[in-house]
């Protein structure tokens, strides 16, 4: 009688562990199936890598990127539609104390493109800036250059700065003065920036900007030959009608607690004491980078070096919001679910520049060939193929 009872109690201290990893999981929001599945929505016929990983390398995926995706879930439940778009900002934030390699200082920024009331402010200012004060700072609406330039080194340095519309700087401003603003951002995020007497050197910060969707075809062309966009790149959220509805009906029960998206960063950020986050080095970690890479540089999202070492940096700086000092598979598998959102944000121009670049780096391939490297329909092969054989580029 004693060998059974020995038996059941076995059974049930295995049942209750079972439970409690299971409950440590995130939330069904942010399960393998729903994450794959806004993913290739974001652009149909690409399947995320997540998707094809094996059970027990989806498993660890859920267990590695536990904060991220749990930080995630808080913002898709106060803004819906917002659980993948949030979570560059939210990682791209915690590169701010990654310990970079001598001379680096090319944090990870972003600019995030989405229609205007759409969530961008209540994101970058109301949930991460106001979770997050002691680090963030954030922009008033309309600064000139000359007004940047005169703030002290203690304003960047080690500091995330937030301006939820670039737009609304650039209202008003001649093309010199919006040309000073943009080149003042673009030397700055690499460490440093000087004008006349007033100088701001050794400076580590990284920028989190928002701009409407609407007003994207101004300025591209413009942000896009200063460089400030091969300094921070952009991303497309596109929202629907429907999680537009979602995000009213949200916001009418006036009774909810609006989320704390609060970051594992110490109280102070400190040069001396910034994480060093390994890199594994894996050959098939590696190969995908510069697929990633070569993808954002055909595309014109960022020139390729930068691009590698931007995703680099965004899975260390993944590694560090989920208090682990190596990367693993996980953070590039994270990834590789919102790259798409980066190649969705050049439009047309993107589109253009993919197939432009895919025909003069593959000369003498097929029609055939080049579009099954391109990833694109047919249909839309064609029509910029044509584009590009009527401006005389191929």
């Amino acid at each position: 009688m004693k060998h059974p009872r020995r038996r059941i109690k076995t059974h049930r201290r295995r049942h209750v562990s079972r439970r409690v990893r299971k409950s440590g999981l995130p939330d069904a929001s942010t399960s393998i199936d729903r994450l794959c599945q806004l993913s290739n929505a974001l652009r149909p016929g690409r399947t995320p890598l997540l998707a094809n990983a094996s059970k027990s390398l989806q498993h660890r995926f859920l267990m590695d990127c536990k904060a991220t995706l749990e930080l995630a879930r808080k913002v898709e439940s106060w803004l819906r539609g917002w659980l993948l778009a949030s979570i560059i900002p939210i990682v791209s934030s915690m590169s701010i104390n990654l310990k970079m390699p001598e001379g680096t200082r090319k944090l990870n920024s972003c600019l995030i493109v989405a229609p205007r009331g759409s969530g961008k402010t209540e994101l970058l200012e109301r949930m991460l800036a106001a979770s997050n004060p002691e680090h963030f700072v954030v922009l008033a609406p309309k600064i000139f250059e000359s007004q940047l330039v005169q703030k002290s080194r203690e304003y960047f340095h080690n500091k995330i700065i937030v301006l939820d519309d670039l737009i609304v700087s650039f209202e008003g401003m001649d093309l010199k003065q919006r040309q000073q603003l943009q080149n003042f951002w673009t030397k700055l995020l690499e460490g440093s920036y000087a004008r006349d007497a007033s100088s701001l050197t050794n400076v580590s910060t990284l920028v989190l900007f928002g701009l409407a969707s609407e007003q994207l075809g101004r300025f591209r062309r413009e942000l896009f030959y200063s460089t400030f966009l091969d300094r921070v790149p952009t991303f497309l959220h596109n929202v629907t009608s429907k999680m537009k509805e979602q995000i009213l009906r949200l916001r009418a029960q006036r009774s909810r607690q609006k989320p704390v998206i609060k970051l594992p960063l110490p109280d102070k950020i400190e040069d001396s004491r910034k994480v060093d986050v390994a890199f594994l080095r894996s050959k098939w970690i590696e190969d995908r980078i510069v697929d990633y890479a070569m993808e954002l540089d055909s595309y014109g999202v960022q020139s390729s070096a930068r691009a590698q070492d931007y995703v680099k940096t965004f899975m260390q700086a993944n590694a560090l919001l989920n208090s682990r000092n190596k990367v693993t598979k996980s953070d590039l598998l994270l990834y590789d679910l919102i790259h798409p959102m980066f190649l969705n944000s050049t439009g047309e121009i993107g589109t253009e520049n993919r197939i432009l670049t895919l025909i003069k780096n593959n000369p003498g391939a097929s029609d055939i060939e080049l579009l099954e490297k391109s990833g694109l329909s047919r249909a839309t092969f064609y029509k910029y193929k044509r584009i590009l054989q009527r401006k005389g580029a191929i």
